[in-house]
């Protein structure tokens, strides 16, 4: 049985019935989370057991494009500069998914970072927990636009996806390794059509008469929308004329788009918060009946016992988390003081060698491996692990690559290939290049 769907867009919350989606638009208060997120608490609380996969766009959402090696969600959020330019990636309250990482100009990679500005998918995972519901995935618009596009996403035609939906007007792009979203709540003003309307090229020109000439205009678009477009975009007439349209979709689209999506998908936004474990209801059952069994029984040794023990636990987790802490602090205060020992004292500011490695490496490693691991020492050592994700991969050439650029692997044990599995792993010193 499919999971049913809820979207939050804007301040609406969509729910569908036998027969239609329904619109609620409740008014926000200046509470601690938006209205909208709060409601959609509510709606999951009320059915028990129900698998369930959000759409979550509010309009507390950012969408920020970010430079990246090809690497993982969870490589991703342990790199240093994104934990500092982007904290919400260690956030324990906020929601956070990525796009897979894909080569953008300048031979480098980019990511499209989603993110909660304040706190809501935290109330929708406590709801489900308690009220025994599966809360299966939540994606933002932009990555459900993309399941929704498919095949056509992947056609250089496609360009832009525009959402025209009552209350949510959302413009996602995906032309050229620069993906951005950007998405109106409240009524477009003349200007915003404009600048919406500018994803369509010259609108109310004459009309296009082959498909090369559209491609000249900047590429196809997609549409999705509930009710009639016109509805909703007072200029919808010329936008049909421009001839760009690849598609027009509706909510149930959007809906099947976002149940295809895997959950182990970088975008899901509730992987930043740890997935609660079920029990059995029959051991839950007979585990409170021993536990009263044994309160009745023993009640007052019992409590003082439970009373020291979590004491205890607590103060060997606050000390467990200050000594990670105080390690974390220390090899980031060693790792500066090998890239300070690393620049010159010549004016002008250098690019310290680590970066100049991870630059190189992330240009050596094809498309189609994934790295998972990545390990730089201080005396030039350096250890990756891959994995293959895509078609075209040659050992040896990515070997004499990596030679070239300094990267020489050690003579035993240096570099191991897998083909049944897929996974690579390189073991060896940083040189110079040549060598």
């Amino acid at each position: 049985m499919a999971p049913r769907v809820i979207m939050v867009l804007g301040r609406s919350v969509w729910t569908r019935d036998e027969s239609s989606w329904r619109r609620e638009a409740p008014e926000d208060r200046g509470g601690p989370a938006p209205r909208a997120a709060t409601r959609l608490a509510e709606i999951v609380s009320e059915a028990r057991s129900a698998r369930t996969v959000v759409v979550y766009e509010p309009g507390s959402m950012s969408h920020q494009p970010v430079e990246t090696p090809n690497v993982s969600r969870q490589v991703f959020a342990s790199l240093a500069r994104v934990r500092s330019e982007h904290p919400v990636v260690v956030s324990e309250g906020l929601g956070w998914g990525m796009e897979r990482p894909e080569p953008a100009p300048g031979g480098t990679f980019s990511t499209l970072l989603h993110y909660e500005l304040t706190p809501g998918l935290a109330h929708l995972r406590d709801a489900a927990s308690a009220s025994g519901s599966r809360l299966e995935a939540a994606w933002s618009a932009y990555t459900v636009a993309c399941a929704c596009a498919g095949a056509r996403a992947l056609d250089l035609r496609l360009r832009i996806i525009v959402f025209l939906i009552p209350g949510f007007v959302a413009a996602a792009s995906f032309a050229g390794g620069r993906r951005s979203f950007k998405a109106w709540i409240d009524p477009l003003s003349e200007h915003d059509w404009k600048v919406l309307l500018g994803a369509f090229g010259d609108v109310g020109s004459r009309p296009v008469t082959a498909a090369s000439e559209t491609e000249s205009r900047g590429g196809w678009v997609g549409i999705i929308a509930h009710g009639p477009p016109e509805a909703v975009c007072p200029v919808w007439g010329a936008v049909l004329g421009s001839g760009r349209i690849e598609f027009v979709a509706d909510l149930d689209a959007l809906a099947a788009a976002a149940c295809r999506i895997p959950r182990s998908h970088p975008g899901n936004l509730v992987g930043a918060f740890p997935t609660p474990r079920r029990l059995d209801n029959c051991l839950v059952g007979m585990g409170a009946a021993c536990l009263a069994s044994s309160l009745v029984l023993a009640h007052g040794v019992l409590s003082t016992r439970n009373r020291i023990g979590e004491e205890a636990a607590a103060a060997r987790g606050r000390a467990a988390a200050l000594e990670a802490r105080l390690s974390e602090l220390t090899g980031n205060q060693a790792e500066m003081q090998a890239l300070r020992a690393e620049l010159t004292e010549e004016p002008g500011y250098r690019v310290p060698k680590a970066h100049q490695v991870l630059l190189s490496l992330s240009s050596d490693i094809p498309e189609a491996l994934t790295l998972t691991s990545l390990v730089l020492g201080k005396d030039d050592r350096f250890g990756f692990e891959a994995v293959l994700t895509g078609p075209g991969f040659d050992p040896e050439e990515t070997r004499r690559t990596l030679s070239r650029d300094g990267f020489e692997t050690d003579p035993q044990g240096g570099w191991s290939f897998d083909a049944s599995s897929g996974k690579l792993s390189v073991r060896g010193k940083v040189g110079r290049r040549g060598e």
